[in-house]
């Protein structure tokens, strides 16, 4: 069934509706759907049918993570709900309702969205579980004292009688809401804890799961977008008279209205290159139409621009010195040669990296004289709505987005930029219903990319071959706004008495628009671990053992951010790996060990590579994880996301990088950006930390920086080979199959 006709038939049965009250925090409101009432406004937050089917309305983002399952387990826990009979739908975006800090809004990213949720639905679930309580204790004529709930159904006491959910569902909706609610203590966990596939993969294997390519809208016309190749570049002229030609054209015009850098929400800038857009009867149609426009481009200084041209420009800024960022102790404590015996020096890239989302860019959307409606699978809907009613005038009561998953969105579906262009080609082709699709091609030259970041260290030894200064300069072509231009000091627990950090910015200089991805920005910022490293080797010391040395007992650490650095988690998270991994025992000739550790908000994550090195070729033959994220939801999923985190960085490691030259993107599709496959993937083991945080951290970003510098660190463990700038392919490393350890 479609997802519309599956709530109408819902509502035939009658049944309980729980929907946050609008005007009063942190309270409930209950809507009696009677039967055969018309089905009710979608956005509403859980609802239990008559059949007893819950339904909860997910209103954040699913883009493959599992995010849906771990936030249905938490309200069914509350609820005591049968986890076979819950049901995940997802809404139209409702600003009103939703879009607050008191509901948690729609935005996904950040690692953020079960940290937000988790009170709000614990405490959703026990709502309705107490108000169906009530009601089965009214029918009983008992007290609700008497009463509990168990796996769906209402139990009384000392008695056999019981009552299912859906035999309560309207009478409890005729019940008040209960102001305030019992939670379970965490040792009567029963759902939350325990490992669970996900709830989509049925649908998802079926084809029932609708993406936004999926979308078909009666009238519904196609649309592509050639766009300058060049990033800055502007249109001087096209001739469309060809693609005019195609079977099934409709129009041709140029995007330039709606071009240039966005900066309506500073926080997250994005760019709309110049380009001609085309509209067709088809995609294939549209497609033709794109290849047969003959456009002369104004390619402007970047169109003289390679990579190398930019990294260089990076290096002059990096051996520059500017005003520290933040420091600790004596901010010029590494110059100081009356305490320093020997400086260590080290330059780091971390090139940008493409999203290569599996299902590419699109957008449908529908505009008229006054409002528009949107189709679209987007990690912020808000940015969406603010950015529609910026450019088009709309209010907002006359903007309908119907949201859907998408496949894969790694921080590029945060950027509201493919609803901008889809509405606008809507409007100019006469206000008809149009699908914009990104090419694999497009989607490969002209898209956003991952940051770019060069990092700069020294290190200053003093006579007791003590860590007495650490100094650390990063260039870096995104900042996420002046909140989070200047990061105060590098995200470490390690005592070092004086460091220092100072930080630039390259987004005037950049050649790629730059944008968030998996991890945000601490890919480059934790080479940090691999010039650890270094000091280590200079000192000839364990490098588990100098880390621990230097975590000061679990010491907390400040370093700007409102979160600190708990020393004694990262303690754990190293012991941990370390522990699992068999760090110290005896290797053969060519095979090393190296470590690495991050922090990403609540959680903690330290990865191990093993590795052989022979010829110049690189086997990696395991990768053990340790990870502490507070309260586990379910634990198969945190699974699955540390192993893909580290599948990200190991591509990244491998094969990444965006080259650039005469300001163009060299790869065009995935032949040339190549991505993990399936048989190159080392073993993965992921391992718990037991720890005392009852709330949960966000597991989608932490372990995703860590594969690089781990496997640049067992590189050197393994060969004496030291690499500073990724991918490994550029740099002359072949890499094989894995073989077993022998």
């Amino acid at each position: 069934m479609e997802r519309r006709d599956f709530i109408r038939s819902a509502g035939v049965a009658g049944g309980l509706l729980l929907s946050f009250q609008e005007l009063i925090a942190g309270s409930w409101e209950t809507k009696l759907v009677a039967p055969g009432a018309a089905s009710p406004a979608l956005g509403d937050f859980v609802r239990i049918d008559a059949s007893g089917d819950i339904l909860f309305q997910f209103v954040k983002h699913e883009m493959g993570q599992g995010v849906a399952t771990a936030m249905a387990q938490i309200l069914a826990e509350e609820l005591c709900a049968d986890w076979e009979k819950v049901r995940i739908d997802f809404p139209n975006a409702d600003m009103q309702r939703y879009q607050n800090d008191r509901n948690g809004g729609h935005d996904t990213g950040g690692s953020c969205t079960i940290i937000y949720q988790w009170d709000l639905l614990r405490k959703a679930g026990a709502t309705v579980k107490q108000m169906l309580i009530a009601a089965a204790a009214k029918q009983w004529n008992t007290t609700p004292e008497q009463c509990y709930a168990e796996k769906h159904y209402v139990f009384q006491r000392n008695t056999s009688k019981k009552l299912a959910f859906g035999a309560l569902a309207l009478s409890a909706a005729r019940l008040p809401v209960p102001a305030r609610v019992e939670l379970k203590k965490a040792s009567d966990h029963q759902i939350i804890g325990k490992s669970k596939p996900a709830k989509l993969i049925p649908k998802i294997v079926t084809g029932e799961l609708k993406y936004g390519m999926d979308i078909k809208v009666p009238g519904m016309l196609y649309a592509v977008i050639a766009r300058c190749p060049v990033f800055k570049g502007k249109l001087k002229s096209f001739d469309a008279a060809e693609a005019m030609k195609v079977a099934g054209a409709r129009k041709v015009f140029s995007t330039q209205r709606i071009a240039g850098l966005q900066l309506n929400a500073p926080y997250m800038p994005y760019d709309i290159r110049e380009g001609v857009a085309v509209v067709a009867d088809s995609f294939w149609a549209a497609r033709q139409m794109q290849a047969k426009l003959i456009i002369e481009w104004d390619e402007g200084g970047n169109g003289k621009l390679s990579s190398e041209d930019f990294e260089e420009m990076a290096w002059n800024r990096a051996t520059h010195r500017t005003d520290p960022t933040g420091f600790t102790g004596n901010a010029n404590a590494v110059a100081n040669l009356s305490h320093v015996r020997k400086t260590l020096r080290a330059s780091y890239v971390f090139p940008q990296q493409l999203h290569s989302c599996m299902e590419p860019l699109n957008c449908t959307a529908h505009t008229g004289e006054n409002g528009c409606e949107i189709w679209i699978g987007t990690q912020a809907p808000h940015l969406i709505d603010s950015e529609i009613r910026r450019v088009f005038g709309f209010s907002q009561e006359k903007i309908k987005m119907h949201l859907f998953p998408s496949g894969g969105g790694f921080g590029r579906r945060y950027y509201p930029d493919m609803a901008v262009e889809a509405a606008f080609i809507s409007r100019q082709a006469g206000n008809l219903p149009v699908k914009m699709i990104w090419t694999r091609e497009d989607d490969h030259q002209a898209n956003l990319a991952h940051l770019f970041q060069h990092m700069e260290y020294q290190a200053a030894l003093d006579k007791d071959n003590n860590l007495y200064a650490w100094y650390e300069k990063e260039i870096r072509t995104y900042t996420w706004s002046a909140r989070y231009m200047d990061p105060k000091l590098p995200s470490m627990a390690y005592a070092i008495p004086n460091v220092r950090y100072d930080f630039e910015d390259m987004i005037q200089q950049e050649l790629v628009h730059s944008s968030a991805w998996r991890g945000v920005d601490g890919h480059g910022r934790f080479y940090g671990e691999c010039f650890l490293d270094e000091v280590a080797a200079e000192l000839k010391r364990d490098p588990f053992e100098f880390r621990v040395s230097l975590l000061n007992g679990g010491k907390d650490t400040y370093v700007g951010d409102a979160i600190p650095v708990h020393g004694s988690r990262i303690l754990r998270v190293l012991q941990m790996a370390a522990e699992k991994a068999k760090w110290g025992e005896t290797l053969t000739p060519g095979r090393g060990k190296g470590i690495a550790v991050s922090t990403f908000g609540y959680s903690y994550c330290a990865v191990i590579a093993d590795v052989t090195m022979h010829d110049n070729k690189l086997v990696i033959n395991k990768m053990t994880i340790a990870i502490d994220c507070g309260k586990v939801i379910n634990p198969s999923g945190v699974e699955q996301q540390m192993i893909g985190g580290i599948v990200w960085s190991l591509t990244a490691l491998l094969y990444g990088g965006l080259p650039i030259k005469n300001g163009r993107a060299m790869h065009t599709n995935f032949h040339e950006n190549k991505l993990l496959r399936m048989n190159e993937c080392p073993p993965m083991e992921v391992h718990f930390v037991d720890t005392d945080e009852q709330t949960p951290g966000g597991v989608g970003e932490v372990s995703s920086p860590l594969g690089v510098p781990a496997v640049l660190n067992a590189i050197f463990a393994a060969s004496g080979k030291r690499i500073r700038k990724i991918p490994l392919e550029m740099q002359g490393i072949g890499t094989t199959l894995r073989e077993p350890i022998k």
